[in-house]
């Protein structure tokens, strides 16, 4: 063998002692898998009472003969929760020649007031109707018909003073859901010893 074929050999096995070796396949990294959205569930439908209502026929009792009319302002109350029977017409506990009660505490919940109606005493006959007065459902515990105010005047024109139960009149109260027609009297008593010298009184006729 020539000299000059040994280095050539060493040379080929030293380069192939140093060539890298091939390893296996690079296997791609998992991405983040993206689930079908599906169709939100539908909602529960939301229950909303039925409104509730009541119709009030007022008639007229008794007037005074030396009255010329008596207009009267109503309007209903209507309670949220039975216990409200009364702390939502706080205002009818008190006034000229109305006794001093204890303080009654305010509403625990919410108080529906009708929109108002005024009729004349002398003037209803038979009776009229103050139309359906309504509320949203919630308010279905009960209610009161209320006489905001009553302004009686003499045959003369001149202004009745003296008069019990012109301003908050408690009427009649009625626990339960409002409905139907219900019947109420109002009349107006003359007295000679009392501080007063007439009173409304309110006397419900029922269903």
């Amino acid at each position: 063998m020539r000299r000059g074929a040994l280095p050539l050999i060493l040379a080929v096995l030293l380069a192939g002692c140093t060539a890298p070796v091939a390893g296996p396949a690079d296997t791609p990294e998992p991405t983040d898998s993206v689930a079908p959205t599906g169709t939100p569930p539908p909602a529960a439908p939301t229950h909303t009472p039925r409104p509730v209502g009541v119709e009030y026929v007022v008639r007229a009792g008794s007037l005074p003969d030396e009255f010329e009319s008596v207009t009267v302002t109503f309007r209903v109350v209507f309670v949220e929760r039975a216990g409200d029977m009364g702390p939502c017409w706080r205002e009818t506990f008190s006034g000229p020649y109305e006794p001093t009660i204890t303080p009654i505490a305010p509403p625990s919940g919410e108080c529906h007031r009708s929109g108002t109606v005024t009729v004349d005493l002398a003037e209803l006959g038979d009776g009229r109707s103050l139309g359906r007065r309504t509320a949203p459902g919630r308010f279905a515990a009960g209610h009161a018909l209320i006489a905001t105010n009553a302004t009686a005047t003499y045959r003369n024109g001149t202004t009745v003073t003296g008069l019990r139960g012109a301003s908050d009149k408690l009427v009649t109260t009625v626990e339960g859901r409002p409905s139907g027609r219900r019947r109420v009297t109002l009349s107006v008593t003359a007295y000679a010893d009392r501080p007063y010298d007439y009173w409304l009184v309110a006397e419900d006729d029922g269903a």
